[in-house]
């Protein structure tokens, strides 16, 4: 049977390291999969395989996403029974260096099942907590931090990332003294860390070394609540508003200046 044969195939080609030399579309396999009519435990059991087989050859991305599939197909009282493959999740997100948002992984059942363990704290600070956070966490649990598979320097890293992300969302520049205080960073080392969170992507500004600070153009959400909601809707009613404007101007044949400029 095809579907079968899907799980067959999908091992065989992990086991012997042939899943570098396939392009693989984990889209295309979950359109495979719907037309091939597998079952829920028989999808499980390929993006079970496909993240094995995608770590075992280092493409921690891929990885990620077959395991992210995996644990989107558990309701939420089958949620408990991944509970491993949600602790895998959670540090597997935390230790890539590329990625950055992880608050869409709350909603997931399995990652739910984790409340009051130690992974799933560690989560919630690199959702929204800052560096002052995530040192209280590693200095109370030690043990825990040390055995996962990323170290505490790469987690001070991303922290450091993170917090910047989020004081850059409060304000459109940020002075060095400020940044150097709140990151527990030495003056030396704060325009290469600058440079490094530019050039990832996670905020758009430029460094002022002259007046010893930083002008923020942009920066990522790292979380999308109701505060995100409610700036997109002021932004569409203003750009509708904006619209009306316009028609009205070129019905009268005279141009008006929108609402903020543009």
């Amino acid at each position: 049977n095809l579907r079968r044969k899907a799980v067959v195939s999908t091992q065989s080609t992990g086991e012997t390291g042939q899943l570098r030399l396939v392009t693989l579309d984990i889209n295309q396999i979950s359109e495979w999969m719907t037309k091939w009519k597998c079952d829920v435990q028989e999808q499980r059991d390929v993006y079970r395989l496909l993240h094995e087989a995608f770590s075992a050859i280092q493409q921690g991305e891929k990885a990620i996403q077959a395991l992210v599939r995996l644990l989107k197909l558990f309701s939420e009282n089958e949620g408990v029974e991944a509970k491993s493959d949600a602790h895998i999740c959670v540090i597997s997100h935390i230790a890539h260096p590329k990625i950055f948002v992880m608050d869409h992984l709350l909603d997931l059942h399995p990652i739910r099942a984790l409340d009051g363990q130690l992974s799933h704290e560690l989560l919630q600070i690199f959702v929204d907590g800052d560096l002052n956070d995530y040192i209280e966490f590693y200095n109370n649990n030690v043990d825990f931090v040390e055995k996962l598979a990323v170290t505490h320097e790469e987690n001070l890293r991303k922290m450091r990332l993170l917090t910047l992300a989020s004081m850059a969302q409060d304000c459109n520049e940020i002075e060095f003294s400020q940044l150097g205080e709140k990151l527990n960073l030495a003056e030396e080392d704060l325009e290469p860390f600058v440079i490094e969170a530019i050039g990832s992507g996670l905020i758009k500004g430029k460094i002022n070394e002259p007046e010893g600070k930083i002008s923020i153009s942009s920066t990522i959400n790292r979380t999308f609540k109701d505060p995100q909601w409610l700036f997109i809707k002021n932004k569409l009613e203003m750009w509708q508003k904006n619209l009306v404007i316009i028609q009205e101007s070129m019905r009268k044949g005279h141009f008006a200046v929108p609402i903020g400029g543009g």
